[in-house]
């Protein structure tokens, strides 16, 4: 049985799962067919030797693809500058517990109505990774 890493940062928690795959990550619209299988099966390969026999969980990716293509032009030029992205998919039914709530999110929440909670920042220039 594998033992969970320490987390790094004070009160976060240990992720549920954590891979590092070596070589230089291949774009999905690279005109590279073959390298991007390639880099697409070396990333599977690390996944499924980690993962192991769980199942797996949710794909939130697919939402945030369409959400940085209509920032573009508008928040920043081109969706190549963005560094870092975070998503996150929750029920709005739910209960949560949330502190330092902006107006807006705040607004959000009390209408009732599912919604999309977008921040962006600009890449602060950083020595830490993670």
């Amino acid at each position: 049985m594998a033992r969970r890493a320490i987390p790094q940062r004070p009160n976060e928690p240990a992720p549920d799962f954590e891979v590092c795959v070596h070589g230089r990550p291949v774009s999905a619209q690279t005109a590279r067919r073959q390298a991007l299988q390639a880099w697409k099966h070396r990333v599977r390969a690390a996944c499924e030797e980690v993962w192991a026999d769980r199942p797996p969980i949710g794909d939130v990716d697919n939402l945030i693809k369409p959400i940085q293509d209509a920032l573009q032009g508008v928040i920043y030029w081109n969706d190549r500058q963005v560094s870092d992205t975070i998503g996150n998919r929750r029920r709005i039914d739910a209960s949560y517990v949330v502190r330092y709530m902006s107006m807006r999110l705040a607004a959000a929440f009390s209408d009732g109505r599912q919604f999309v909670h977008i921040r962006v920042y600009r890449s602060p220039r950083r020595q830490a990774l993670g």
